[in-house]
């Protein structure tokens, strides 16, 4: 049985049925063997991106996936299984410096002083397990829109990126359930999607959360009384626009997380000879020249190479994908140079380009009941508890409810300088430039707080990930490079601006009481709204574009259309990171049907 420390659910019989049909627990014959060996096919990370691709190519070769850690369930418990607890017991996401630390399902990256967001260091959260993030994000499944796609075309030059050509991938991962009416119960909650663009053959369970949160309804409601109408095609068919309740990554008979690791991991190891070899690390790529042939691996002190009759594929992440790549004498000539580490490949992209979407938020005491709320009350958490148990509904069953997306309207695009209109402009026409989403929480004291956020959909800002050193034990350096270009402040105070409109619409100002908390009244110029942004703004963990894609000879370009690495042979990087720009919606949607496509590329040579 998975136990959280200190959590409030001692023994779920729930978690006993997920325990039970997905056995935590690699056979002998599914551990790599420590020591030398050959596989067709080495994967560096087994995460959303790594378990997927791994698959895939395990169902027509001999593959093994290196992973750092190891089963997310049994190192961080209930946490990181209940739907409920991706909002409030993660605690690994906090990005202060004085974030809980939590080694074995957390990388504990932190950034350098962001010096035009008051110089704050950020912790970065990002997964070091057996799924990867898809075992600690909040489980939205959200594709991104036709525009990004196109626009993804345009910079690499293959029309396969066409939201249509990319729809077979999409559907081939996912299988989708219908939403629960009868335990949603909530006749103003009714998800509107377009069956079309889903899949009922693939690992992947989606659907829709088993419970709506009353607040959020009323969120929701409000955010379409300023314009932000229902989506009737949902957040997976290409549009993105207007207000949608979000489908999850979530499996609703269980009402438990689903990560690559409880799909395409599971779906591995009980259908092909797929071999892991966890709480293993990745030293080096090896090199014949420029040609790729194996991993240096390191497991508890013993160090052994993995070669690779066919191609080496690096999914270590946005952050250590770039690192290992450098490491491995492939980079920006003059970073390895001054670090003494031969060059295999002058690729001045790597690590460059780094683009993560930010978020500001704004919240207000509220009269109404929500999911926290409910489970933190000693007299209303036992029917909560019994809910998630007997029927895998209510409170517990649930995680992210409604987001919406839109372009700025006209009053509030006149608001922003020029500089920052025209790069808007530049952008297609129908992609959208803000996000808002509806959250609940409940404060020490038991009091209940509505909350919504703005995030910018493109982001203009650019970072990078460079290294200290050619050891991978030695963190990369990080400098996410927020607002180092303003006109993404400037975006996010229009959002704040829409985000007050839509709380002084009658359906919040009906469950509202007071005044705003946060920002509060004492922001109210666009000085004092952009001194509020850069002393709290945080990221949404959607970062990438540091090993981007693109045409042969493009400065940023590391990898080609098939995610084959420039200038060296058998060697392909398949995760967020080589996504060319920050595309709206969320991740691992993407991600998942890149790794499909990547395959199918290899497999057909």
């Amino acid at each position: 049985m998975l136990v959280l420390r200190g959590t409030i659910i001692a023994l779920l019989s729930a978690l006993a049925s997920a325990e039970h049909r997905h056995a935590k627990k690699l056979t002998s014959e599914q551990i790599g063997t420590i020591g030398d060996a050959t596989f067709d096919y080495v994967i560096v990370g087994g995460g959303t991106a790594g378990l997927t691709i791994a698959a895939r190519l395990a169902s027509v070769a001999s593959v093994a996936v290196v992973e750092a850690g190891g089963y997310y369930e049994i190192d961080y418990g209930n946490a990181s299984v209940v739907p409920l607890y991706s909002l409030t017991k993660i605690d690994v996401i906090d990005p202060s410096e004085n974030f809980p630390h939590r080694p074995e399902i957390d990388w504990e990256l932190t950034t350098v002083p962001q010096v035009n967001a008051n110089k704050r260091v950020i912790h970065y959260a990002q997964g070091k397990t057996l799924g990867g993030s898809s075992a600690l994000n909040t489980m939205s499944y959200v594709r991104s829109s036709a525009a990004a796609y196109q626009r993804w075309v345009g910079m690499v030059g293959d029309d396969s990126y066409k939201f249509d050509n990319l729809l077979p991938h999409f559907r081939k991962s996912v299988h989708l359930t219908p939403p629960n009416l009868e335990k949603r119960n909530a006749a103003n909650a009714t998800p509107q999607y377009d069956t079309s663009v889903y899949g009922n053959g693939g690992p992947l369970e989606v659907s829709w959360n088993n419970w709506v949160d009353p607040t959020i309804t009323w969120l929701a409601t409000a955010m379409q009384a300023i314009g932000m109408s229902i989506n009737p095609k949902g957040w997976s068919a290409g549009d993105l626009n207007g207000g949608s309740w979000v489908p999850s990554t979530i499996d609703t008979a269980l009402a438990t997380r689903e990560s690559a690791e409880t799909s395409f991991l599971e779906y591995a190891l009980a259908n092909t000879s797929l071999q892991v070899y966890p709480h293993s690390t990745v030293t080096k790529i090896l090199l014949n020249g420029t040609s790729a042939r194996g991993v240096k691996v390191e497991t508890n002190g013993t160090v052994y190479e993995l070669s690779a009759r066919k191609e080496v594929i690096i999914s270590a992440g946005t952050f250590h994908s770039p690192q290992l790549l450098m490491i491995s004498g492939i980079g920006p000539k003059a970073t390895l140079d001054e670090l003494g580490i031969p060059l295999v490949a002058d690729l001045p992209g790597v690590g460059q380009n780094l683009r993560d979407p930010i978020s500001i938020g704004t919240s207000h005491i509220v009269n109404t009941i929500s999911g926290q709320s409910i489970v933190s009350n000693q007299v209303t958490e036992p029917k909560a508890l019994r809910q998630y148990k007997e029927e895998a509904a209510g409170p517990y069953s649930s995680a992210a409810g409604w987001i919406a997306y839109e372009r700025l309207t006209s009053e509030l695009r006149s608001t922003l300088p020029q500089s920052t209109q025209e790069k808007l402009a530049a952008l297609p026409v129908d992609s959208p430039e803000l996000s808002f989403i509806a959250g609940a929480s409940v404060l020490p004291n038991g009091t209940s707080q509505g909350a919504m956020s703005a995030t910018i959909c493109n982001t203009f800002s650019v970072g990078s990930v460079s290294i200290r050193s050619a050891k991978i034990s030695d963190p990369p350096i990080i400098d996410l490079g927020w607002f180092s270009d303003p006109a993404d402040a400037d975006i996010l105070v229009a959002g704040i601006k829409r985000l007050r409109q839509v709380w002084a619409t009658e359906p919040a100002q009906n469950i509202t009481l007071g005044a705003e908390v946060r920002p509060g009244a004492d922001v109210g110029t666009d000085a004092e709204m952009l001194d509020y942004i850069r002393a709290n703004a945080q990221q949404i963990w959607h970062p990438s574009s540091t090993c981007s894609m693109g045409k042969k000879g493009d400065r940023n370009a590391v990898v080609d259309s098939e995610a084959r690495v420039f200038g060296v042979e058998k060697l392909r990087v398949m995760d967020f990171s080589i996504v060319p720009f920050s595309i709206p919606g969320h991740p691992q949607a993407t991600v998942y049907m890149l790794a499909e496509k990547i395959a199918d590329a290899i497999k057909r040579g």
